[in-house]
């Protein structure tokens, strides 16, 4: 049984992931296909968490749908960047590409750049990584996360 003390509150990336998918042209169609979708796979990997309590997926990261090229509201993709980094555990040489909250930053990075920033289990050093690549986006993700620090969450 899963201790709901312990678990990650995901929702805010949840309901981030669920807009992003409602301004989808393929949302309820016939077309619409979850696994071959960055939003809808990242859906499935924390719905995945929230059923079963297991932070890592083995074998997840290379389920990324990487050949997915819709174009993306990127405001949302920004905020749910963000909100992954407020569920960052910071586990440093324990960080592993299959953890849930990794797949979500990975499938939102393909989303935002075609790419992936690789994650060295650091917030701060991530974020180095990202103001090369992306000064606005890094701002804005250490504005969110700072929120959360200064929430007590």
């Amino acid at each position: 049984m899963i201790n709901d003390d312990n678990m990650l509150n995901f929702n805010d990336i949840k309901n981030i992931l669920k807009d992003i998918c409602s301004s989808c042209p393929l949302e309820g169609s016939g077309e619409c296909v979850k696994s071959k979708c960055l939003s809808g796979f990242s859906t499935i990997v924390v719905e995945f968490y929230q059923s079963k309590g297991k932070l890592n997926i083995p074998g997840a990261e290379t389920m990324i749908p990487r050949d997915d090229f819709k174009v993306y509201d990127r405001d949302l993709i920004a905020s749910s960047i963000g909100e992954t980094c407020k569920l960052c555990r910071q586990c440093r040489d324990n960080h592993s590409d299959d953890c849930v909250i990794s797949l979500v930053r990975n499938s939102m990075e393909t989303a935002f750049w075609g790419d992936i920033i690789p994650y060295p289990g650091n917030i701060l050093q991530y974020l180095q990584m990202v103001r090369e690549k992306d000064p606005e986006l890094a701002d804005y993700i250490m504005t969110t996360y700072r929120r959360k620090a200064a929430a007590g969450a």
